[in-house]
């Protein structure tokens, strides 16, 4: 009988702590960021070790694949991996891309960002989490990524002519899609390496081939960064923004 207590005290704790991180999910985001935070992640990918964090399942009845918000996961690894209690981390899935667009831009391997969840009891081994948000499906072998919140971005400065010797690529958007418009979120082939910081601004252009000079197709800012790619949002366009488009550095005045 003492057993039963302690496994249902210990339940309705691992619930109500649930409740709590649910309702904390969105806290401070506004609707832009949970715009970027859902978006493609601009770094690789990290190597896929047999011991990277990862959604095991659930405690269920019946086995289960596919996961939705306030649901309770099973993570395989915790305080000897480093997990705490209250810790949020992004759920992410690798995507391998191939080239994309008429331009054959070279292939790039990213990673779908499918949620976030938060620790809501960990033992040395094992961590039970709570999903506070879902992005797109949650299924079992998602790997975690510590979660950031991403920065409200706005453009650097004033915009200064283009420079055309420091191009990029467009990459895709949300879902591998290969075409996007004023407002949407696509990758492109230039990182805060390359000084594509949150705030730099791109003019976006288009060869069309056919012997005249890039056509403008319209403008983005860098929302977020890593490495050598980036997210940016596009600001305006005169017609829809294509994978291997152009994108063009605008130095702040």
């Amino acid at each position: 009988m003492r057993a039963f207590g302690v496994c249902l005290v210990t339940a309705m704790t691992v619930w109500m702590s649930a409740q709590v991180a649910r309702a904390q999910g969105q806290a401070g985001l506004s609707a832009q960021q949970l715009a970027v935070a859902c978006a493609a992640s601009p770094g690789p990918p990290p190597a896929q070790t047999p011991d990277a964090l990862r959604v095991r399942g659930a405690q269920d009845t019946s086995p289960r694949t596919l996961f939705g918000t306030g649901e309770l996961v099973i993570v395989n690894g915790g305080t000897q991996a480093g997990v705490a209690l209250n810790q949020r981390y992004f759920l992410r899935h690798p995507i391998a891309s191939g080239a994309y667009g008429s331009h054959r831009i070279a292939e790039a391997e990213t990673a779908v960002t499918t949620g976030w969840l938060r620790v809501v009891a960990v033992n040395a081994t094992t961590a039970i989490a709570t999903i506070d948000y879902v992005c797109d499906a949650v299924t079992a072998g998602d790997y975690l990524e510590p979660f950031v919140a991403p920065p409200a971005a706005t453009p650097a400065g004033p915009a200064a002519e283009p420079d055309f010797s420091s191009m990029g690529r467009v990459l895709y958007g949300n879902n591998q899609r290969q075409l996007g418009a004023a407002g949407d979120l696509m990758l492109i082939d230039r990182g805060d390496e390359h000084g594509a910081t949150p705030g730099a601004r791109f003019a976006i252009y288009r060869d069309l081939r056919t012997g005249v000079p890039l056509v403008a197709v319209g403008e983005g800012m860098v929302v977020s960064a890593s490495g050598g790619r980036a997210l940016m949002r596009i600001l305006s366009s005169r017609a829809a923004v294509e994978s291997g488009d152009y994108v063009v550095p605008r130095a702040s005045r």
